[in-house]
């Protein structure tokens, strides 16, 4: 399985930005009943960046996540609840997350296994005549 590209946590909020953007932007239009339109351009415009840096949607907690803000978004009475913005947040520090700290299971988060893994062992530097001379 090809090892995800992660995202920057400039890009992140950069994102996060922008759906908050497009939940104002559905929230408006809700009054003119034409608020599933910019639901479209925000499943689009999220489905390319997100492919753009190599995050697969093909994951339980971003399938839910994903497709859970589109159905939000379909009922007109919860639709005024920022779906989008939760939606992108979860699938994005998700995947920050995972690129911070790889080996971590969110599921089952065994901290001795992650430190295991991700720790560098330290070696003792060997004593040379000069050191001890020194001593």
């Amino acid at each position: 399985m090809p090892k995800e590209k992660g995202l920057k946590t400039s890009t992140i909020v950069l994102m996060i930005c922008v759906a908050i953007f497009f939940d104002v932007l559905q929230w408006l239009l809700a009054f003119i009943a034409v608020d599933w339109l910019a639901g479209i351009f925000a499943a689009l415009t999220f489905f390319v960046w997100f492919a753009l840096h190599g995050i697969s949607f093909w994951k339980p907690k971003r399938i839910i996540a994903s497709t859970g803000g589109l159905l939000i978004e379909m009922f007109p009475i919860i639709a005024a609840l920022p779906a989008v913005t939760l939606a992108v947040t979860i699938v994005a520090l998700d995947s920050k997350l995972k690129s911070a700290v790889p080996g971590l299971d969110l599921k089952n988060p065994d901290l001795k296994n992650v430190a295991k893994n991700n720790v560098v062992p330290f070696k003792a530097r060997e004593s040379t005549d000069d050191v001890s001379k020194a001593a």
